[in-house]
């Protein structure tokens, strides 16, 4: 179900980013890895993880974009136990071009979403991740912090914090 799901997102991303590409003068396609923020409980020892995309519209300074990021924990009763998982957020971003010197280039955004905090369901008493293999229900709650890059000769580097993880990001400009 969760891999269904991150497949299904990832794509959506891709053809998001693709439309967004087209009408854009300036992208950026990033990914990366972290650390837990010390706020967390760290029961799991998944590194978080992030992959997203930011495009600004010709002729404007202003950025937007998504990521979809593995950070933070959640609690999943869906086997009958409660267990501690890593949390899959999701996140839109607003933000602006710092500077630009032609081949040098930063930019600054503001990352608002949700995560997923609990995922329940009634239990299966034959094997089933939940009674007669329905999907479980997933509560979210709100997800916030920032990003910033540097972009260098179409080599973007940077930095993305939110409540519950810190991480590195690398990618390219386009």
């Amino acid at each position: 179900m969760i891999k269904t799901a991150v497949a299904a997102l990832c794509l959506s991303l891709g053809l998001t980013s693709t439309a967004m590409a087209q009408s854009a003068s300036n992208s950026i396609f990033y990914f990366g890895g972290g650390v837990n923020n010390d706020g967390a409980t760290e029961e799991t020892d998944d590194t978080p993880f992030v992959i997203g995309f930011m495009g600004s519209p010709a002729n404007s300074n202003a950025l937007f974009g998504v990521d979809i990021a593995a950070e933070g924990e959640m609690l999943d009763s869906t086997f009958g136990t409660d267990s501690v998982r890593q949390a899959f957020s999701f996140n839109a971003l607003v933000g602006a071009n710092l500077s630009n010197s032609g081949q040098m280039r930063t930019d600054a955004a503001l990352i608002l979403g949700m995560r997923e905090s609990f995922s329940d369901c009634p239990d299966s008493f034959i094997g089933f991740q939940c009674y007669a293999d329905e999907p479980p229900e997933t509560d979210y709650e709100f997800n916030y912090g920032a990003l910033l890059t540097m972009s260098v000769n179409n080599i973007t580097f940077g930095v993305r914090a939110t409540e519950v993880s810190t991480q590195a990001v690398i990618g390219f400009s386009f």
